[in-house]
């Protein structure tokens, strides 16, 4: 039997992610012709057919493929965590690292990742992807990303959460909103106003069994998966919102305030949650940054 390669599983690998071996050849650097080989050369080595391969059609797994994708997944981690053992021997990261960032955090947080890495560890090839909070972690758990960046209620089982910044919703309001004047605003408060509400699970849901927990409905004037749409429709005095972050500005430039809620609603933090098992040493330095990450919630 011939010996297999890491090549071999980085092309395997890339083949099942991907469901193509032009992608897989694209993400790889190199041609079609030598995934394909590759591939050909692993299942001769473990004697067993991993893929089907239809023209037009794209490439799957076979039920042998499927069940060696986690271990090929395993070598590879290992094979990278020497790489990384040898350059902090020598006090440098490198490499590359793809986390996973809530979309809507996105804008705080990513911004101040790319800029720390290119300080501390300008080697390390930092790729970010962005979604809902349960597809980046289960493409954790699968071992496609390395972290995830995410709110606390959308935590998934087998994730590993660690705390970043402890935070809770807030009300944004214009500046001459009828409640801007109070310290705190109650739901109660809130619900004959018009409001726009962020159309983001589980966020959506949880809004809507907190009014409905306290007899109350919601005056919802729009939904929206945009936080720059809802920060923009409360900065024309058109509704309230409920949002993890208040800045001192929309994006069209008016001027809007936070309050706290009164009621006693549960924390929502910011966490960085990890696939179960040892982490290396990049995703300890993402941890690090994270840790200096700015407070956008009290701006």
């Amino acid at each position: 039997m011939n010996d297999v390669t890491l090549r071999q599983l980085q092309y395997f690998v890339a083949v099942a992610e991907t469901q193509s071996i032009t992608k897989a050849a694209e993400r790889s650097h190199v041609s079609q012709a030598a995934v394909s080989l590759g591939i050909t050369d692993l299942e001769k080595s473990l004697g067993v057919t991993l893929t089907i391969r239809r023209r037009a059609k794209g490439v799957s797994l076979t039920a042998e493929g499927r069940a060696i994708l986690a271990d090929a997944r395993v070598i590879l981690d290992h094979a990278r965590e020497l790489t990384e053992h040898a350059s902090q021997a020598r006090n440098v990261l490198s490499g590359q690292m793809d986390i996973g960032c809530f979309r809507t955090l996105s804008m705080h947080v990513v911004p101040h990742l790319v800029q720390w890495f290119a300080e501390h560890h300008p080697h390390v090839a930092l790729t970010v992807h962005e979604g809902n909070g349960q597809e980046i972690q289960e493409r954790m758990q699968n071992g496609q990303l390395a972290a995830c960046v995410i709110y606390e209620a959308q935590l998934l089982p087998n994730s590993q959460p660690v705390l970043i910044q402890e935070q809770r919703r807030q009300v944004i309001l214009p500046l001459d909103h009828a409640l801007a004047t109070q310290e705190q605003v109650s739901l109660r408060d809130l619900s004959p106003h018009p409001a726009v509400l962020l159309d983001e699970a589980p966020a959506l849901e949880r809004t809507l069994n907190e009014f409905h927990s306290r007899s109350l409905e919601p005056n919802i004037l729009l939904r929206t998966r945009s936080v720059q749409t809802a920060q923009n429709i409360i900065g024309r005095g058109l509704a309230y919102g409920l949002l993890m972050h208040c800045p001192r500005y929309s994006p069209e430039g008016n001027p809007l305030t936070g309050r706290p809620l009164s009621d006693d609603l549960p924390r929502n933090s910011l966490m960085l949650t990890l696939p179960p098992g040892r982490q290396t040493s990049k995703v300890r330095a993402l941890h690090e940054a994270l840790l200096t990450l700015p407070d956008h919630a009290k701006e």
